[in-house]
């Protein structure tokens, strides 16, 4: 009886689950076209218990897709099954495949019946096809069928995803499945060489610009390379193949660095701190929400996934707001930037829709993102290039005005060369092109003269009758002469402009020089004819002029090799010829008890300076209007017990042809530290000016031993000045600038002295470390009596404004001169006027009397 009572229950059962069967649609397979579109005859049910298989069919609660298009059930984690009833009436040819193009889904397994069975014939699932990698390489989900398989068959499909849930159901035989998967390829092969190669491009305009614009973008790029690996299954086709849970984590966390990275690249490409402050708030709470992501897809995957989408969405405005404020604000770049994020978010927006079953599920709809993104990245591209133009056109625009304000400062500096070069009176050059163009002379095997005339009664003129017409009788004077040598063969041409062939070294004489192999008979005559007798006009009167002249001649290389040496031996022949009452005094032998003082001063000079017989001699410097004493400058004098007194420029020489230098200017050092002490207490707090040689710049050691001796003596580095010639610029520059900035790093400042004499420091001054300019005294002696030393005053001092310098004035000996440079804005100023160097004592007196009155 219990055995009937069984058989009689299976019986129920078995008709029941036929009579299920038989009630569900039942598709009709075609395999002709190697492809059945399966979405519109599926049915499906939500399991929200987490059944079995056998629970699913024996409940029956199936509902009909019945808008027949693919089947979404948007982000959920439940399980979904899917059902279809196959009628396949000629077995399947070759190899088919379950297709499921919807490359999030994680777990999916099928479960092939037939007549109504309750065990599955066939049961295959994803991660286990995967790891055996059994079916062809593909984007989709794609599960092989039994071969040959024909008949009834109920197909039951099991499927979950802790993202987006989309089911789209096919069959497709290998072929078919094969050229979809070469049609994708081509598609992602264009799409991911498009970012490659930009990737390339902007890593080779990072490295050559150093602009993190470029980096920053790479950077993106990579980003959004790894979301889209994960969204299309090209990543799990090709790099993490077998493990399709990866992708849950690597779709928020490629979410999370998209949104980040396109902030950092926003952030540096627009500079938005100069559009407002409030989107640069707005960024940063948007890259900290990137960072909460990453943490919440660790914890949970699927609200990481939904809160990816949300924020991937808040980015993607914010991106686009701040792209229009940018147009708004004047960014010409911004509206590529504007229209790159639209076009992102449009095919964002058409993905993000169907994943939320907002728009149907198809081809552009699944491809949206990728045609936005690539569209996208190509408009930044352009952005990039146009960033490039733009920022050439500024540096351009910068070049331009660099170059108009350097021709201004060559123009400002020629000018002054030009103004240095020539003799404000006469116009003709002076000493410093003399000695260039000499200089170069004496390079070659030619033997020259160095003749050097001077003219007494121009000076007496000038005594008697007035300035003005001792210079009219002398530009007379040096015309002729030039003249005269310009009508005959040996004279060196000192300036092809004029012609010149004389140089004005001082109002009154004339220097020039000849090649004595082109010279016609004996030298001295000819000197003699040349400069012996010249008709002068003196207020429209022709008056023949005899001039008692004085003329000294020195030969290279007979007497000398240096341009300084041969001016020394001309000089003092020039100074026999006028002791001598010989018009022509050519240099010889005979003139050497100055040689002879020389050696002897140079022998004694080492122990008059330990014998503390050099004395240091104190110039006040007064402030502009000459009322302030403001510091002084230190001055040797030797008053030697032998020689007598011996002028300082005697002294400074020897020193620096014996290599005496170095000795000499430590002593000087060690000599002002103590005069600052003793000023210092006396309440006498002035600047110290001390003079410098080019010896001692280019001497690597004396440098810092001089910086710490004043250091030693409680000195403020700040109140000592330390000036420098602008001849010494041309003596080993490197070795010159590495002392300079050496001493300006101290806090000690730098003069440059005598300026305006020489004629290389101009192309210097921006590079060297220069505090002071110190105007030689030939200019200002003379500004107030002639136009060109007034001008060129008045070009140092703009010069000196413009680059910030302060300027001292020397040789001022009138309150004339001293007024016109107060007006002109020279802050300080240097002369007889105010009082004639003196030693220590006297100054503190001198000092105390002036702060009296």
């Amino acid at each position: 009886m219990a055995t009937f009572r069984s058989w009689a229950l299976g019986a129920a059962i078995l008709t029941l689950l036929y009579a299920l069967y038989a009630s569900a649609d039942m598709r009709e397979v075609d395999t002709a076209t190697g492809r059945v579109d399966l979405n519109s005859d599926i049915e499906y049910l939500v399991d929200n218990e987490d059944l079995s298989l056998s629970q699913v069919r024996e409940r029956g609660r199936w509902q009909k897709n019945t808008e027949g298009s693919i089947l979404n059930l948007g982000f959920t984690d439940v399980t979904a099954w899917v059902r279809v009833i196959l009628q396949i009436r000629q077995p399947l040819d070759g190899q088919w495949y379950l297709s499921i193009p919807y490359p999030l889904l994680e777990e999916v397994d099928v479960y092939l019946f037939r007549d109504g069975q309750s065990v599955p014939f066939y049961q295959v699932s994803r991660q286990t096809i995967e790891k055996q990698r059994k079916q062809p390489r593909s984007y989709k989900i794609a599960l092989p069928l039994p071969e040959n398989l024909n008949g009834e068959v109920e197909l039951v499909l099991r499927a979950r995803s802790a993202t987006s849930m989309q089911i789209p159901v096919e069959l497709q035989r290998e072929d078919q499945l094969l050229n979809h998967f070469a049609m994708e390829s081509v598609y992602w092969g264009v799409y991911f060489g498009i970012l490659c190669a930009l990737v390339i491009y902007n890593l080779f305009l990072f490295f050559s610009l150093r602009d993190l614009a470029y980096i920053h973008y790479v950077l993106y790029l990579a980003s959004i390379s790894l979301l889209m690996l994960s969204l299309s299954g090209l990543g799990n086709a090709w790099l993490w193949a077998g493990e399709p849970l990866l992708t849950r984590y690597l779709v928020p966390v490629g979410t999370a660095l998209v949104s980040f990275c396109a902030l950092l690249f926003a952030h540096s490409f627009l500079e938005w701190r100069e559009i407002s402050p409030r989107w640069e708030i707005s960024m940063k709470v948007a890259a900290g929400l990137a960072g909460v992501l990453l943490i919440v897809t660790w914890v949970d995957p699927l609200h990481g996934a939904l809160f990816a989408g949300l924020l991937g969405s808040l980015v993607i405005v914010l991106l686009i707001a701040v792209g229009i404020a940018g147009l708004r604000a004047g960014v010409t770049i911004a509206r590529y930037f504007v229209l790159a994020w639209t076009s992102f978010a449009a095919g964002t927006s058409i993905y993000l829709l169907s994943v939320f079953s907002i728009v149907p599920v198809g081809f552009v709809a699944n491809h949206a993102m990728q045609a936005g993104s690539a569209a996208e990245v190509l408009l930044l591209s352009f952005a990039l290039a146009h960033r490039i133009k733009d920022e050439r056109a500024r540096k351009l625009s910068a070049m331009r005005k660099q170059q108009l304000a350097e021709r201004q400062v060559q123009d400002l500096e020629m000018q002054s060369l030009e103004q240095a070069m020539h003799d404000s009176i006469t116009k003709l050059p002076n000493t410093s092109l003399l000695n260039q163009r000499l200089q170069s002379q004496l390079g070659k095997d030619d033997r020259l003269a160095l003749v050097l005339v001077e003219y007494p009664q121009v000076r007496e003129i000038a005594s008697s009758m007035g300035h003005n017409l001792a210079e009219e009788m002398f530009c007379q004077l040096a015309r002729k002469l030039n003249h005269t040598l310009a009508g005959l063969s040996g004279p060196v041409c000192l300036e092809q402009r004029l012609p010149a062939y004389i140089a004005i070294p001082e109002f009154g004489s004339a220097v020039f020089v000849l090649n004595l192999s082109k010279l016609v008979g004996p030298l001295e005559p000819f000197v003699e004819q040349v400069v012996g007798y010249h008709e002068v006009a003196l207020h429209s009167v022709r008056l023949p002029v005899f001039m008692n002249l004085h003329c000294g001649v020195a030969i290279s290389p007979d007497h000398g090799n240096t341009t300084e040496i041969l001016y020394q031996h001309a000089s003092a022949a020039k100074d026999r010829s006028q002791t001598s009452k010989t018009p022509v005094q050519i240099y010889n032998e005979g003139i050497s008890d100055f040689a002879r003082r020389r050696l002897d001063l140079l022998t004694a000079l080492p122990s008059a300076i330990d014998a503390g017989e050099i004395e240091l001699y104190l110039q006040p410097q007064m402030n502009r209007t000459g009322q302030e004493l403001v510091g002084f400058e230190v001055l040797l004098r030797w008053h030697s017990p032998q020689f007598g007194t011996v002028p300082p420029w005697e002294v400074i020489e020897i020193a620096e042809n014996a290599g005496l230098m170095d000795m000499l200017s430590r002593y000087v050092v060690d000599q002002a530290c103590k005069v600052m002490q003793t000023l210092r207490e006396r309440e006498l707090d002035l600047t110290c000016s001390i003079n410098l040689s080019v010896q001692n710049l280019t001497n690597s050691h004396f440098v810092p031993s001089a910086l710490a001796g004043i250091r030693e003596h409680g000195i403020p580095m700040d109140r000592i000045i330390f000036e420098v010639t602008e001849t010494s610029m041309m003596h080993n520059m490197e070795a010159v600038i590495g002392s300079l900035l050496r001493i300006a790093d101290s806090g000690c400042k730098i003069a440059l002295d005598d300026f305006g004499t020489g004629y290389s420091s101009l192309a210097y001054l921006s590079r060297l470390p220069i505090h002071e300019l110190k105007i030689d005294r030939c200019f200002i002696s003379q500004m107030c009596s002639s136009r060109n030393d007034l001008g060129i005053v008045q070009s140092t001092l703009k010069l000196a404004e413009s680059l910030s310098l302060e300027t001292v004035a020397e040789g001022v000996e009138d309150r004339q001169t001293m007024e016109a440079l107060n007006d002109l804005g020279c802050d300080r100023l240097q002369g007889y006027l105010f009082a004639k160097p003196m030693p220590l004592e006297a100054f503190c007196a001198w000092a105390q009397e002036l702060s009296a009155n």
